[in-house]
């Protein structure tokens, strides 16, 4: 179904036809449902915000302008419910010393490294939300710039330069780990 076809189905809907906005949650459930199970703890939790996100989508359906497709919107929707939910679990994540000076090869070696794969994930379990959130939508569910920067409320510039940031606070998140590994 294309952007416009989906704008038309907002407007049955907001005319009575509640029972298609299930198209919207068999079409998109899985993709939020992904999104929010890497940002929270339990399964519980990630279904429970992704039910949230659709009952707050649709309650706020009229608000919909078609500025960004309705996945885009979702998404959102989605991401700011759960960052809320993470506040209030006061969680702690790692700070990037910006004064580190780290090469792009470096950390494009020590990334692209497929026998890092378990290091990898866990060291994403470091970062906040909202840098988890613009690594899988980069890197997992291959969104374009404009709609990263939709979900996350930023500029599109600003996305390559926090994905740019976030690669190399990876990088030396890896590095710690296998220091501290070392160390033992």
């Amino acid at each position: 179904m294309q952007q416009t076809d989906e704008q038309r189905l907002i407007t049955r809907i907001l005319n009575g036809h509640t029972e298609d906005y299930s198209y919207f949650m068999e079409r998109y459930g899985e993709n939020v449902f992904r999104l929010v199970a890497k940002l929270v703890t339990t399964q519980e939790d990630a279904e429970e915000l992704v039910q949230d996100a659709f009952v707050r989508a649709y309650n706020h359906l009229s608000d919909f302008t078609g500025e960004a497709s309705f996945s885009t919107w979702i998404y959102r929707i989605a991401y700011n419910l759960t960052v809320s939910w993470l506040r209030k679990q006061k969680m702690k994540y790692m700070q990037l010393d910006e004064k580190m000076d780290v090469s792009d090869k470096d950390i494009d070696q020590l990334l692209d490294d497929v026998s890092r794969i378990e290091q990898l994930h866990h060291a994403c379990s470091r970062l906040s939300p909202d840098e988890q959130t613009l690594i899988n939508l980069f890197y997992y569910e291959d969104l374009p710039m404009h709609d990263i920067a939709y979900v996350l409320g930023l500029g599109s510039g600003n996305v390559a330069t926090r994905l740019h940031r976030i690669r190399k606070k990876l990088y030396i998140i890896i590095k710690r780990m296998e220091q501290h590994e070392l160390s033992r």
